[in-house]
């Protein structure tokens, strides 16, 4: 870990570093302006063309002023949009004094909240066109710097060659480039004070957009709308004969009429967006059905329920996933739609997941999921019809009725609901139940007394609670689904892994999986029950106050800003080096040579993680260029005193890029064996086949010899030695040796097995027998091809004879009694024990009188022994 991290700043550091010299040079170019000798930062002097290149610069003037033009008309977008917002200004002020007829039909708070969605879509749509309006007037004003030099450039050429006399063929086609250049600027600015007007415009149209935004927010703050506040009458003095006042039926704002209408024209308007849309979808389809074939090809082991369900949403309900997933990029691809599209994508989604949550259901709770959608058709149904507060009231109440019915119905007995045999979250669920009893009951008394609003909120939290559930707990196997057919499928492609990676990479992603859909669904329901704007703003105002240490001002927005932008960051990097860090990975398609991804994988890993670092100081509200002086210094203490460091880290580098060893190659390097598991920037890791993890420095690789025997072929050639006795036969033993190879069923045939006599030895006939193998099996063939020689030999009678020595005496002293020494020393019986005297051999070595030589001196001792 402490390498890890040392790593990681000293990438940080070289980052930095490389900076400095431009940031440096920005510097000096401040502190001395007035210098001759400037870089091409400094500001250039303008001057004329010389006459040597001014024909051919004549003719490159007029094509980049054409292409200028080109750029700087007026879009067709924009002149959509100028056709159309006259039109659109007369909708917003027939909408806004719709508005206002609204907020006086005294409305309920769901319909408050659709009103200002809606409003929110009209405010999005006009800020999208004036973006778009001032994004061409920014691009105008940057050619309008370019166009400003030509002009002062080619009025000094024709100044120029009026003074040289020039002919008058040149002098007409200066001023004509000149005069062009002038022309250009002035459409061009004459675009841009067309834009600006059209922006203003637009602006005038936005801020209808926000009063009117600000009159609902204000109703929907009044006190009026407190959860405490009795907005009606109790039910015994209410009279239902009564009627509310309510808008006309043109002018309703959320008549199914309007909407199919609005529907139309929006979806009418994107047709770009639709065909993307589309293109999307098939792109989706395509990997999940990816996905699906790679369940079926390869072996996916189900260690737990999440595992098995996982597994038969993708095999079994892939066309279901595929309409869920479209359903859901439609809504959040077509934003700002009208709200009968937005209801009618939502019904449809939990319809969808029906078939994806119900069969995992126990069987007790299997129809639950059909009231779902029942309580999500009635609540839709209060944006489409305008009840009377009597009606609305009675509405209200059957709702609550029906809910605790569903309850009931679902749940009694409790207890023994309770008890039953039910996951964690089922049990979780069934253990709420009390509060939703409780909730209904609630909404049934407050509906009673006239404590609608009280009423609203907690049938709301009933019902909307099990919609989001199925909602998210659908979306939740899906994405399980998905992501396990891509850990199953990355892992199915390799020739070997550790299982318990695997397991362990899957319970992460699993985890990371729920705790993220959790927090989603959180945010969701905090929205519909009008809490979470409320905390937002709270965090807001908290995070961003001012906070200052010293003479450093810093706010916990930079901070949090900071530790976000740095997670986000690992994440992508370790997302990046799962996927393409290998041969297996997703670039094995393009069939890359070896190596080639790892080294893809680094650089994009640590383009990422320096741009995220200099994105989180960003965040932090630190400017670099404050840290140009000691980055240097920083760059010139890490040369003289980390040079070792440095030195790792350039070789990790070579070692990347060169490739001359790779992950799970064989080497060999300072007498040390093994396979490489990993190489990183400053060292690698090597594990021994005795199962030692070592770490090695890159620069010990470079500098040092190594012998890769896996790196072209993972072939080896395995060597036997064997000897046999004078009596056998050499050419039948080259035979039987041939054989004996050539039988054995992992030897390679290219090259085929030799067999050579190498030398007469002092006891035997010696051979080499050389085979090939894969590297990976090469001591159990040496190990299996030696037992098939022994057997092969022992049965043909051919005898491997062991070393055998002739000891010859040259002198033998002639005071030496060996009569005397048997009589003194008699040999021990089996009763007698071992005298200790006999420890030590009773014949000393005679210093330079027994010699090994068998062969040259054989008759002298003969002689002498006589």
């Amino acid at each position: 870990m402490n390498g890890l991290c040392l790593k990681h700043v000293l990438i940080l550091l070289l980052f930095i570093s490389a900076l400095t010299v431009s940031a440096q040079t920005d510097l000096l170019s401040d502190l001395e302006p007035t210098t001759q000798n400037l870089d091409s930062i400094s500001t250039k002097k303008l001057k004329a063309i010389s006459s040597v290149n001014l024909v051919r610069e004549i003719d490159n003037v007029n094509n980049e002023l054409k292409l200028i033009q080109k750029k700087t008309q007026i879009p067709a977008s924009i002149q959509k949009i100028d056709s159309t917002h006259i039109a659109h200004y007369q909708f917003i002020l027939q909408e806004s004094n719709t508005a206002e007829e609204f907020i006086k039909a005294n409305p309920n708070l769901q319909k408050i909240n659709n009103l200002i969605t809606k409003w929110n879509g009209y405010k999005t749509t006009l800020t999208g066109w004036q973006t778009t309006v001032n994004n061409q007037q920014v691009r105008n004003s940057r050619f309008i710097d370019d166009i400003t030099e030509k002009e002062k450039v080619w009025g000094l050429s024709y100044q120029s060659a009026v003074d040289t006399n020039a002919p008058e063929e040149i002098l007409t086609s200066i001023n004509t480039v000149w005069e062009k250049t002038k022309n250009t600027k002035d459409s061009i600015l004459k675009n841009n004070n067309y834009y600006l007007v059209l922006e203003t415009k637009l602006n005038e149209q936005i801020s209808i957009t926000e009063q009117v935004m600000d009159d609902l927010l204000e109703l929907k703050n009044s006190d009026i709308y407190d959860i405490f506040h009795q907005r009606h009458e109790a039910i015994w003095n209410t009279s239902f004969k009564g009627a509310t006042k309510k808008p006309n039926e043109s002018d309703d704002v959320e008549s199914i009429k309007n909407n199919i209408t609005n529907t139309y024209s929006y979806l009418k308007g994107k047709t770009g967006v639709i065909l993307f849309y589309f293109i999307f979808i098939s792109l989706i389809a395509l990997f999940i059905k990816r996905l699906k074939s790679g369940y079926l090809k390869f072996s996916f082991k189900e260690k737990s329920k999440t595992h098995r369900k996982a597994k038969h949403i993708i095999l079994y309900k892939s066309t279901i996933c595929i309409i869920f997933l479209a359903l859901l990029v439609s809504k959040s691809m077509f934003s700002n739609t009208p709200r009968l599209f937005i209801d009618i994508t939502t019904l449809l989604i939990l319809i969808c997941a029906v078939p994806l949550i119900r069969p995992y259901m126990h069987k007790k709770f299997k129809d639950i999921i059909f009231y779902v959608i029942l309580f999500f058709i009635l609540n839709a149904t209060k944006s489409y019809v305008w009840f009377s507060s009597a009606l609305y009231r009675i509405y209200t109440f059957f709702e609550a009725c029906l809910v605790i019915f569903m309850l009931y119905k679902y749940t009694s007995p409790y207890l023994e609901t309770r008890n039953m045999a039910l996951d964690n979250f089922g049990k979780l669920l069934v253990r709420l139940t009390p509060v939703l009893y409780v909730l209904c009951i609630v909404s049934i008394v407050s509906n009673i007394f006239g404590y609608t609003n009280l009423t609203d909120i907690s049938l709301k939290i009933s019902t909307q609670s099990g919609i989001s559930i199925t909602f998210f707990y659908s979306l939740l196997m899906v994405f399980n689904g998905i992501s396990l057919g891509i850990i199953n499928r990355h892992y199915g492609v390799k020739q070997s892994y550790l299982p318990a990676d695997r397991w362990s990479i899957e319970k992460t992603t699993l985890k990371v999986t729920r705790v993220i859909i959790g927090i989603i669904w959180t945010l969701y329901f905090l929205n519909i029950l009008d809490i979470l704007s409320p905390m937002l703003e709270v965090i807001q105002d908290t995070i961003t106050e001012p906070y200052q240490l010293g003479s450093l001002t810093f706010t916990l927005e930079g901070i949090l800003g900071f530790i976000f932008t740095l997670i986000i960051t690992y994440t992508i990097t370790k997302i990046i080096s799962f996927l393409i860090n290998d041969g297996d990975g997703v670039l094995r398609l393009l069939k890359l040579p070896k190596g080639i991804p790892t080294a893809i994988s680094l650089v994009i890993r640590y383009f990422i993680m320096a741009f995220g670092v200099v994105l989180a100081l960003g965040a932090l509200g630190i400017d670099l260029s404050k840290f140009n002086l000691m980055a240097g210094a920083l760059g010139l203490g890490i040369g003289f005193g980390l040079q070792t460091v440095i030195s790792n880290f350039v070789s990790g580098l070579i070692l990347v890029f060169e490739r001359p060893i790779l992950p799970g190659d064989t080497v060999e390097v300072n007498s040390l064996l093994g396979t490489v598991n990993r190489i990183g920037v400053r060292s690698s890791s090597i594990s021994t086949f005795d199962g030692a993890e070592v770490v090695v420095p890159n620069n010990n690789l470079i500098s040092n010899d190594l012998i890769n025997w896996t790196l072209s072929n993972n072939i080896k050639r395995i060597e036997i030695l064997i000897g046999t006795s004078y009596d056998s036969d050499p050419n039948r033993v080259l035979e039987i040796l041939t054989e004996i190879a050539n039988d054995y069923q992992f030897t390679l045939k290219d090259p085929a097995p030799k067999a050579l006599f190498s030398e007469f030895g002092d006891s035997s006939l010696n051979f080499r027998l050389l085979y090939w193998v894969h590297y990976e099996i090469g001591l159990q063939s040496k190990s299996d091809i030696s037992i098939s020689i022994y057997n092969r030999f022992k049965a043909e009678g051919i005898e491997i004879p062991f070393p055998q020595r002739d000891l010859n005496v040259r002198n033998i002293p002639e005071n030496l009694n060996f009569k005397s020494f048997q009589n003194e020393f008699k040999a021990p019986t089996t009763e007698e024990p071992l005298n200790k005297n006999l420890e030590k051999p009773f014949i000393e070595p005679v210093k330079t009188d027994v010699d090994s030589d068998d062969s040259n001196n054989s008759s002298s001792t003969d002689e002498d022994t006589k």
